[in-house]
């Protein structure tokens, strides 16, 4: 439990996954060849749409490289979470955009996707744009081992994740924040910074960490549908499960929990 002289509660990730990143201004439809393809393939893009830095993807594409090894079997990719209700996410389409090209990114029904490496669009300071309006989806890695049950996420995953939310967003982080943080040694290595996760459904009643025949329950935020993940207490190594328990066992009737990450940080 931190108990600081004084607490500064900030919502840095939810703060920085809500604040849109500068795009270039871009026509409404690109065309670009696709690994020297002279196929072509054409992208409607909606009129303000929302976008990411394509070097800060990079970077959590980076951070999984350096910490892969706290979820060896787990693949690189992105979501994007839906901030409400009603948004589809099966027509969901993106593309990285920069002078006239335009690559596109295939977004899977789940919404998730892996970001292609491109020294090019990389010097270029290329953008990724989606086919939706700002502020209607965050942008997060996502990361999962298999052979895990919709009610358990393993330590490990959590661990890459938020080293790669960190290096996604650094730049947008507010600089006295970033700087406290970082002074910290970062959000994800130190008991001075407590993490709430949201749990993928609303309606969450407790969560246990455990390991063999170890187990500890985590504080649960019911509010938010949220769970403080002991990310920097390595008496639980990155092989430990967390277990969520729902108010409803019927996960075919629980409904999805949009909020996002909230950070306490203890000084």
């Amino acid at each position: 439990m931190i108990k600081p002289l004084f607490q500064l509660t900030i919502l840095f990730f939810a703060v920085a996954l809500s604040a849109p990143s500068p795009a270039q201004e871009e026509p409404a439809t690109k065309t670009a060849d696709i690994f020297d393809s002279p196929q072509s393939v054409e992208i409607s893009a909606s009129k303000d749409p929302d976008s990411k830095l394509y070097r800060n993807l990079l970077k959590g594409l980076d951070a999984f490289e350096k910490y892969h090894a706290a979820a060896p079997q787990a693949e690189a990719k992105f979501i994007l979470k839906p901030r409400k209700e009603g948004l589809d996410n099966n027509h969901l389409s993106a593309r990285i955009a920069y002078d006239e090209i335009s690559i596109p990114i295939q977004v899977a029904n789940d919404a998730t996707f892996t970001l292609p490496r491109n020294a090019d669009a990389k010097e270029k300071n290329a953008d990724v744009l989606l086919n939706q309006k700002k502020n209607l989806y965050r942008w997060w890695p996502y990361i999962r081992s298999p052979q895990l049950t919709s009610n358990q996420r393993r330590l490990g995953d959590l661990r890459l994740e938020c080293q790669m939310l960190w290096a996604v967003y650094y730049d947008d982080i507010p600089f006295f924040v970033r700087n406290i943080v970082r002074a910290l040694g970062g959000p994800c290595t130190t008991s001075k910074v407590s993490i709430s996760y949201p749990a993928e459904f609303k309606g969450l009643q407790a969560a246990t960490v455990k390991q063999g025949e170890q187990t500890m329950a985590l504080k649960v935020n019911t509010k938010q549908s949220g769970f403080a993940a002991p990310l920097a207490d390595k008496n639980w190594s990155d092989d430990a499960i967390i277990e969520l328990q729902y108010d409803e066992s019927d996960q075919q009737k629980r409904e999805i929990n949009y909020e996002g990450i909230s950070v306490s940080v203890g000084l």
